[in-house]
Order: C-alpha cells, then sequence, then structure tokens
C-alpha cells in the first residue's frame, strides 16, 4: 500500500511537471509573429498571453494574445474594451487590412491614459488564423516616436508553412 501511494505521488508530481510547461508556452507557436530584436520577453502565460518589452524604454509594450475561438471585430474593437489597459480610451482609426499576403484582419489605432496617467498609444491588429483568434498590441508612450520594427511585427500573425 505504501509503494503504490508512493507511485501515486510519483506519477501525480510528474503529471504536474509536464503539466507545467504548459504553463510557459507562448500564443506566438504556430504564427511567424515575432518580436523585434532585443526586445525582452515574459514567459508565455498557458499559450494565451505574451508580452516584450523595448529595450530603449520599459513603457513601450508589444503584446500577443491568443483566443481558442475566432474573434469577432465589430464586438471586440470598442472603447469600453480598452480600459483595463488604457483609461479615456478613444479609437482613432479602424479599418479592415490584409496581411500575409491574402489573410483579412482588422487594425486599430487609439489613444488614451495608462495607469501611470501617462498619455499612450495603441496599435492593435487581429486576425483569425483557422479556428483560432489573435490580437496583437503595440502600447507606447504618446509621445515616443512609433518603432517601425515593434509596428510590423503586430502584421505578422500568420500561420507558419
Amino acid at each position: 500500500m505504501i509503494l503504490s501511494m508512493a507511485r501515486l505521488g510519483v506519477v501525480a508530481a510528474l503529471a504536474f511537471a509536464c503539466a507545467g510547461c504548459a504553463f510557459n508556452a507562448s500564443p506566438a507557436q504556430g504564427l511567424r509573429f515575432t518580436a523585434p530584436p532585443g526586445w525582452r520577453p515574459s514567459p508565455g502565460i498557458m499559450g494565451f498571453m505574451q508580452f516584450w518589452q523595448s529595450p530603449r524604454d520599459d513603457r513601450s509594450v508589444l503584446m500577443l494574445f491568443k483566443s481558442p475561438k475566432p474573434i469577432q471585430p465589430d464586438a471586440l474593437f470598442s472603447s469600453a474594451r480598452y480600459r483595463d489597459a488604457l483609461r479615456d480610451t478613444t479609437v482613432e482609426r479602424q479599418q479592415s487590412i490584409v496581411i500575409c499576403g491574402h489573410q483579412p484582419a482588422v487594425y486599430v489605432e487609439a489613444a488614451g491614459t495608462s495607469r501611470t496617467g501617462e498619455p499612450s498609444h495603441v496599435d492593435v491588429v487581429a486576425a483569425n488564423v483557422g479556428a483560432v483568434g489573435y490580437i496583437a498590441m503595440y502600447v507606447r508612450p504618446q509621445t515616443d516616436p512609433a518603432d517601425a520594427k515593434a509596428e510590423a511585427a503586430l502584421r505578422n500573425l500568420c500561420a507558419k508553412s
């Protein structure tokens, strides 16, 4: 009985350890999405979220979110949805775009106030890759110029070939 309880404990520990590997999975797996060189990654969070900080300024951040189902852009992009990241959010522009040569996506530009009270700018690209939805965001202080490589990364929500 003691031996079987010990085995059960070992099996449970191994199962938990293997499951722990998924806790750090990146939502970028299976995508061509990559942050610009030098941007510092966070660990992936259960395969659904990850962020990267700029090497120049830790207030500039790229974020990638993965949804287990397709995204409905009209339901997703409203200023109310940004309140967790930015207060007083104003969606300045929203348009349909094409990424990866043929894949439809939605691009949104917005402005708001960060939790620290700093005026911020956010660029968002949302796309569905198969039955999975992705949202890539680039948030930076409004006074900082945009990083062209970070903006380009947003448009790489493309399935790896």
